[in-house]
């Protein structure tokens, strides 16, 4: 009423046209800040609209994103936030960058070799109607041990495999 927006006596529970307008641009701020921070939209803004079955689904989708992306591709947006923030100071002598980590072979061979063995474990499950059982069964025990194999590798390594940031925070100096 002191900005002006309802007239005296008006209630807010009554404006369901400004309730919807404040919603949708509430929930678009939380999209907008959540993709600056998390790499995807923000999680339950659908519940801040109306609550779906196909937003329970996207808030699965972009969790799962934002798992990838923390740990598989984030190190190097927080080497950029630390240098834009100053947390980190380069040094002019040293002539090798932090940033430049050579990568093993095995980063991009062991996830292509788990999702082609996963992938063929399906096709085969999917595709077992024309063979006998024995067959089928081996296929899958062949793929599935292939997939859970280089999974069990992954994991075991699990901390090459991340993203890490390579910068060091500076010392705060007080």
């Amino acid at each position: 009423q002191r900005l002006g927006v309802l007239h005296v006596g008006q209630r807010i529970e009554e404006q369901a046209d400004f309730e919807k307008i404040y919603k949708n641009a509430w929930a678009d701020n939380a999209n907008a800040c959540a993709k600056q921070y998390a790499g995807t939209g923000a999680l339950k803004t659908d519940y801040t609209r109306q609550r779906t079955q196909w937003g329970a689904v996207m808030d699965g989708w972009n969790s799962l994103i934002r798992y990838y992306k923390n740990n598989f591709s984030d190190g190097f947006r927080q080497d950029a936030i630390d240098l834009f923030l100053g947390n980190y100071s380069v040094d002019e002598v040293e002539p090798a960058s932090p940033l430049h980590v050579k990568r093993d072979w095995k980063f991009l061979a062991l996830p292509i070799i788990m999702v082609v063995a996963f992938s063929m474990c399906i096709i085969c499950l999917l595709m077992a109607a024309g063979d006998t059982w024995t067959e089928t069964l081996a296929y899958v025990l062949f793929w599935g041990s292939a997939s859970f194999g280089t999974l069990a590798i992954i994991l075991y390594n699990g901390k090459d495999f991340v993203d890490a940031p390579k910068l060091v925070q500076k010392e705060k100096m007080d």
